[in-house]
C-alpha cells in the first residue's frame, strides 16, 4: 500500500532515519487515548516501520517511548501538550496537531476536523510569512512523498 513511499525513504540523500526505532503499538494506543482521536493509518504505518526521520535538518514529529515523552521535543504529544497549554493557541487552532515544524516560514499539521473515508487527516501548511493556511496533502503518506520530492535533490540517471 505504501510501496512508493517506502522506496523514497530508502534514498539516503537528504532524509535520515534509523532502523529499529519504530513505535510500539502500545505507544500509539496511549497517544490516541490522550489525543482523543485515532491517528491516520499512513502515519501509524510510518511510526511502526520507521518511527523517526530527519529531513533537511528537521525531525518529523514522532512518538517517543512513554517514559521519555516529557523530555523529547520531537514527540508529537510533547509538542501538542505545549500547544494546548497556551489558551490563545487552543482557541485559535482547536483542530491542529503539529507534524513538521522546520526552521522556515511554514509549519505542517494534521487538520483533525476533516477525516476522509480511509481515516486520513489532511496535512495543512501554515505559511507564517503570508499568514495563509492551505492543504498541502490529503494524507500523511502524500505529505511525506511531496516533502521528500521537494527537499531531496534528484540524482541524475
Amino acid at each position: 500500500m505504501y510501496e512508493r513511499l517506502a522506496e523514497k525513504l530508502e534514498n539516503p540523500a537528504g532524509i535520515k532515519w534509523f532502523k529499529g526505532r519504530g513505535a510500539e503499538d502500545a505507544w500509539i494506543v496511549d497517544a490516541e487515548a490522550e489525543l482523543g482521536l485515532t491517528l491516520p493509518p499512513s502515519y501509524c504505518w510510518w511510526l511502526k516501520n520507521y518511527g523517526n526521520a530527519h529531513l533537511s535538518g528537521t525531525w518529523i514529529l514522532n512518538l517517543a517511548p512513554p517514559e521519555l515523552r516529557e523530555y523529547v521535543d520531537t514527540d508529537i504529544l510533547y509538542i501538542h501538550r505545549l500547544n494546548i497549554a497556551d489558551e490563545e493557541w487552543r482557541n485559535q487552532f482547536p483542530n491542529r496537531l503539529d507534524l513538521f515544524v522546520p526552521d522556515e516560514d511554514e509549519l505542517y499539521y494534521f487538520d483533525t476536523s476533516a477525516r476522509d473515508e480511509q481515516g486520513e487527516f489532511p496535512v495543512m501548511c501554515y505559511d507564517l510569512m503570508n499568514d495563509m493556511i492551505f492543504e498541502y496533502a490529503p494524507s500523511f503518506a502524500a505529505f511525506l512523498e511531496q516533502l521528500i520530492d521537494k527537499r531531496i535533490p534528484r540524482q541524475s540517471s
